[in-house]
């Protein structure tokens, strides 16, 4: 590829999310129960046993992929020599792809142009695919790039027999450094900006869907992770779904302005934030770029039904 082909290629999707956690069995049940996600692996042959399960990582999924959700037993220090408390955040790492291995190498080189340092290692979940490009990101956040296994095979048309979302569909996470964190997702992995709002939260973008990541000023961490569901009647049905299983709704039914979807929020078994979402802004923007949108009301920009939640009405205070 040329240099100018070299720094076009970007990634193409949020392939899956990995999470820190003290009880991996409690995680795998609520997203398998309650999302009706599949286990597809676990790091080790651990049993049905839930203490043997808390010795391994686990692995979920949605549809044909490998998995867009993964746990890992958390086994990080909680202090320094015993003395000052490590910062820990529950996001283990991220993982995108790009459409073939000629894209993959393209972006190497693109990352290497940037300065990022670049290892190979086993790919997530799935060592027998081969190895995949590991880094970090300016928070210290680890991020995997793989290429789309030649296999892949979306399953959007049908429902199966279990209730489940279609797929992963975005992450939100808190950053101190958010306009160093908005560069280098733009310049070196190729998002795009959709929308700002008072210069503490930004919506980027990596293919037609209006976010992949969010970012918002404030201790680093995960606000929520999201996933698509068909529209509103489903998002509806979920509510009552949610209400079967005792889980009560955080946030919503509502619909961001910035991105136009509707969406409702509750917490997983850690207290995780997950969102639902239906009908997200699409852009088709192949070759001209489109502007972000500048947001100056808060209430506007998040939900444009309602009052905002307790949670927000502080973060406007850090």
């Amino acid at each position: 590829m040329s240099n100018q082909q070299v720094q076009k290629v970007k990634v193409k999707r949020l392939a899956h999310v990995g999470v820190w956690t003290t009880d991996v069995a409690a995680q795998a049940r609520f997203y398998h129960q309650v999302l009706g996600l599949d286990v597809r692996s676990t790091s080790e042959s651990a049993t049905d046993e839930d203490n043997e399960l808390n010795e391994a990582n686990i692995f979920l999924g949605l549809g044909e992929e490998s998995h867009c959700v993964g746990f890992f037993n958390d086994d990080r220090p909680s202090s320094v020599n015993g003395r000052r408390p490590v910062q820990k955040t529950p996001l283990h790492h991220l993982s995108f792809e790009v459409d073939s291995d000629a894209e993959l190498a393209a972006l190497a080189a693109r990352l290497k142009m940037a300065g990022v340092d670049l290892k190979l290692e086993p790919r997530d979940g799935d060592a027998d695919r081969g190895d995949t490009l590991w880094f970090t990101d300016p928070d210290g956040n680890r991020v995997e790039i793989a290429s789309r296994p030649d296999d892949f095979m979306a399953s959007f048309g049908g429902r199966s027999a279990m209730w489940r979302p279609q797929a992963l569909q975005h992450i939100a996470l808190y950053t101190t450094h958010l306009e160093t964190m908005v560069e280098f997702y733009t310049e070196a992995l190729g998002f795009d900006i959709s929308d700002w709002l008072l210069r503490e939260r930004v919506w980027l973008r990596c293919n037609q869907n209006h976010h992949t990541l969010m970012f918002i000023q404030g201790k680093p961490g995960i606000d929520h992770i999201g996933f698509t569901i068909a529209d509103g009647n489903e998002l509806l049905r979920w509510a009552d779904q949610l209400s079967q299983h005792q889980i009560p709704l955080l946030w919503g039914p509502g619909r961001h302005g910035t991105s136009g979807d509707l969406f409702v929020r509750f917490a997983d078994s850690d207290g995780i934030h997950v969102e639902l979402s239906a009908g997200i802004q699409q852009y088709y923007d192949r070759d001209v770029t489109t502007p972000p949108r500048l947001w100056h009301t808060r209430a506007m920009a998040l939900n444009l039904w309602g009052v905002l939640p307790s949670w927000i009405r502080e973060e406007a205070h850090v």
